[in-house]
């Protein structure tokens, strides 16, 4: 690590807490205040709209590791609405939750699906990941609580440094974990935004990595009931979710 990163570290004054929390044992305390200042700021937001850029490692039988890349634009109205938008020349389906029920549909193919959900967005998230394999970008930043999840079953976090994201200083943390090692990027200043989130699966073969850069943030957006809700258009055609095992999170 370049020494002037450690310097510029150093000059960095963060926003004290009202209530200072326990300290977790093995995470640095910079680190652990860092995170907590991100986790009640994106809980606190009752809406906004985020764009991300997804890369998905793959790791062939021969050891190959292909990547996988994807970009969406993410809407959220809490407690309990969400929308994902996958953009780009192959892909372009939009995944739809409600308060009530999930949705899916392809523009390109004009097939949707449909299924129950549950009534609050945390449930949400986790039943639509575990039972039907889909995953909003970056789904563990969108609890109500992301500390909470994103520290699960880490034993050991640290302090990286500054480091610039977009032309925006970031706090670089990093954090290991019993099943995986990852590591987040936070926007420095009044507005502690995650900006990048990596993920390495350590049981896996060949350690795998999972990476979002989340960019065009937009706190507390306007939105619209109209934007969570779908009805299917005329000629579409309804297929079946299908339902998988549990999964890692994302």
């Amino acid at each position: 690590m370049a020494k002037w990163i450690w310097i510029v570290a150093l000059t960095v004054a963060l926003p004290a807490a009202a209530d200072e929390p326990t300290q977790r044992t093995g995470i640095d305390p910079k680190a652990e205040q860092v995170l907590r200042h991100m986790s009640s700021y994106v809980s606190s937001l009752r809406s906004f709209r985020v764009e991300s850029d997804t890369v998905d490692e793959l790791v062939l039988k021969n050891g190959e590791k292909l990547q996988e890349l994807s970009a969406s634009r993410v809407e959220v109205q809490r407690p309990n609405k969400l929308r994902s938008d996958r953009l780009g020349p192959v892909a372009d389906v939009v995944f739809r939750y409600d308060g009530n029920e999930f949705s899916i549909y392809g523009k390109r193919t004009g097939m949707y699906a449909t299924a129950a959900a549950p009534g609050d967005l945390d449930r949400a998230i986790d039943v639509a990941r575990d039972k039907l394999g889909i995953y909003a970008p970056g789904g563990d930043l969108l609890y109500s609580n992301p500390y909470e999840v994103l520290t699960e079953d880490v034993y050991q976090g640290s302090y990286v440094g500054l480091e610039p994201i977009d032309g925006v200083n970031c706090h670089h943390l990093a954090f290991r974990g019993k099943d995986v090692d990852w590591q987040i990027w936070v926007q420095d200043g009044a507005q502690p935004l995650p900006r990048r989130y990596v993920i390495t699966s350590k049981n896996d073969p060949g350690q795998p990595e999972f990476s979002v850069r989340l960019s065009r943030w937009e706190p507390q957006a306007a939105v619209s009931a109209q934007d969570f809700t779908f009805t299917p258009p005329p000629g579409a055609t309804r297929i079946q979710f299908l339902t998988r095992g549990n999964t890692a999170r994302r």
